[in-house]
């Protein structure tokens, strides 16, 4: 029989739970850190947190947007099947259940909110017990910039750099935390409107070795600028882990809500299907990680939700539509085959810009991208040979083009996503 005595005997023989931290930054090119082999950029504290842990180097976003990518790592969901599906519709169904946040919640995690929100549900609402400093909207100067303090806190002008501000708060969270906790720190860097601290510009500030040649002109020394700042004090809140003591019990999660496009295609901002726009920087480390190195299985933005419940413990509330990274994460072969994007508002609304951005769904796997748009139209390229994007080889390689539509209509039928039908248009 077990007795109560035996029952925490047992619990106090387990490993504690470790502390999950998830970093983001905002409008970040997938090529722009020196791990990725940028040697025009220097972000050394990202280069040891990637050399610390696994660096994903053919990591997307599921959806490139601020508040669709915010969603989906709150609820683990697609954007289709959440309701948050762009920065033009940006709450969740009202029948959504549990975020992801609020699960680990009841499960006994503080859950601490630092930096961007943008969405229109409240951080209460989706499970976080505390919100030290935060920004409401999508973007802010990063000078004295209006942020809010608490849960309930209202905008109020905070003296100080915006990036340094979230990194003094979430330095004061490690130091005070008493029990396992979930730190969502999600920084504006480097979106615009960019301010470049003195001593940060690069001495050569070209672009990264495999950005298009024939991209549109670009200002890569302040981008790279507000990056290598962003580094520092990333540097800053990293070493805190380690002098609190939390390192070896810690899972440190860093990712771009979404890429940037930096010219690519005569093109910025994000959003589109395009490489530059879909892939990201995605790393994931501290001392809860054993497996070292790059690893190139296709893994989507989607996968961090049920990475973090994985780890924590915790039985999802509803089937989550990404997987766990475990057995990248322990150094077991990689069973990963497929990742998948989406972009599904079509309206100008859905972009600050107001342009249209035709809705499209992308199926990767570690070599080749198909990518199929509402109107049925459908393109094939090959990711590491062809990293520009222009040489469609949707007539020239039928086969495999048919294989990946096959890939990616059972993914459709699994997930309930709507779009199926543009499959056979």
């Amino acid at each position: 029989m077990l007795t109560r005595r035996r029952l925490l005997a047992a619990l106090a023989t387990q490993a504690p739970r470790p502390n999950l931290i998830v970093i983001t930054s905002d409008d970040h090119h997938y090529q722009c850190l020196g791990a990725a082999g940028n040697p025009h950029i220097a972000t050394p504290n990202l280069d040891r947190l990637a050399s610390r842990g696994v660096d994903f180097t053919h990591g997307i976003v599921s959806t490139s947007q601020c508040c669709p990518s915010r969603g989906i790592l709150l609820s683990g969901l697609e954007t289709y099947q959440s309701g948050l599906m762009s920065n033009g519709y940006k709450a969740f169904k009202p029948d959504l259940g549990p975020t992801v946040v609020e699960q680990l919640r009841r499960a006994g995690y503080a859950t601490h909110l630092v930096g961007k929100w943008h969405i229109t549900n409240s951080p209460a609402t989706c499970g976080f017990s505390h919100a030290p400093l935060w920004l409401r909207g999508g973007s802010s100067k990063y000078i004295d910039p209006e942020l809010r303090r608490g849960l309930d806190g209202e905008d109020e002008a905070v003296p100080g750099h915006i990036t340094e501000l979230f990194s003094n708060t979430a330095i004061d969270v490690i130091r005070g935390a008493t029990q396992p906790y979930l730190m969502w720190l999600a920084y504006n860097a480097p979106h615009t409107p960019y301010t470049v601290v003195d001593g940060f510009r690069p001495k050569s500030p070209q672009p990264p070795p495999v950005h298009p040649k024939d991209a549109a002109e670009f200002d890569w020394s302040t981008y790279y600028a507000v990056i290598s700042h962003l580094d520092a004090h990333l540097g800053r809140v990293i070493k805190s882990i380690e002098q609190a003591g939390q390192w070896e019990n810690t899972l440190v999660v860093f990712l771009g809500d979404n890429g940037f496009l930096c010219g690519t295609k005569g093109l910025d901002g994000k959003v589109h299907p395009w490489e530059e726009s879909l892939r990201v920087p995605y790393i994931v480390s501290g001392g809860a990680v054993k497996a070292r190195g790059k690893n190139n299985s296709p893994v989507a933005s989607i996968d961090i939700p049920a990475t973090l419940l994985d780890y924590a413990g915790v039985r999802p509330a509803y089937a989550l539509s990404g997987g766990s990274l475990r057995p990248e994460l322990t150094g077991r072969p990689s069973r990963r085959q497929h990742s998948f994007a989406v972009w599904n508002d079509g309206r100008p609304e859905g972009l600050a810009t107001r342009q249209a951005v035709e809705p499209y769904r992308v199926v990767r796997s570690r070599t080749h991208k198909l990518i199929v748009w509402e109107s049925g139209k459908q393109a094939l390229y090959e990711i590491d040979g062809d990293p520009g994007e222009t040489n469609n080889l949707i007539s020239k390689r039928q086969q495999l083009a048919a294989e990946l539509r096959k890939v990616l209509a059972r993914r459709m039928r699994t997930t309930n996503d709507p779009a199926l039908g543009w499959l056979s248009r």
